[in-house]
């Protein structure tokens, strides 16, 4: 049964559904986690979608008016959904040596979302696609502690 049809609309999952659901990659969702509130002082926040190519439950983090992403929960994995602006593109080219080839390449690839900044859609499998989410996500905001 997809994820959508467990948890519909009226029916919000508890985090510990959401993590079930990531089965081999809860450690990393936990780990996230616990990213989150040490490096930013922030929580996940539950909400549904109903008009996106990913429709059901998903968890946004925000700090500071910023927003980190929209992590989908999915099979062995998770999926963070973000929004980069173009203003930080020299940041970029400095943090994009520090990635993982994959996630370096699918950044060059990464489309441009409203003349905003770049979109990008990362899988989350393993603990090297994890840590380079982070410094991606730390040139918006540099995080309190890391």
């Amino acid at each position: 049964m997809d994820w959508n049809e467990q948890f519909p609309a009226d029916k919000p999952p508890a985090m510990e559904d959401i993590a079930r659901q990531m089965g081999n990659a809860e450690p990393l969702w936990h780990s996230l986690l616990d990213y989150f509130e040490t490096a930013y002082g922030t929580a996940p926040k539950l909400a549904y979608s109903c008009c996106t190519m990913k429709p059901g439950w998903n968890v946004k983090f925000q700090k500071s008016g910023q927003s980190f992403g929209t992590f989908y929960p999915n099979r062995d994995f998770f999926e963070a959904s973000f929004v980069l602006s173009y203003k930080f593109d020299n940041a970029m080219d400095l943090t994009l040596p520090l990635l993982s080839e994959a996630t370096s390449a699918q950044w060059r690839i990464a489309e441009d979302y409203c003349k905003l900044g770049k979109t990008m859609m990362l899988r989350i499998d393993n603990a090297q696609t994890l840590e380079d989410y982070k410094k991606i996500i730390a040139v918006k905001l540099a995080p309190k502690y890391s």
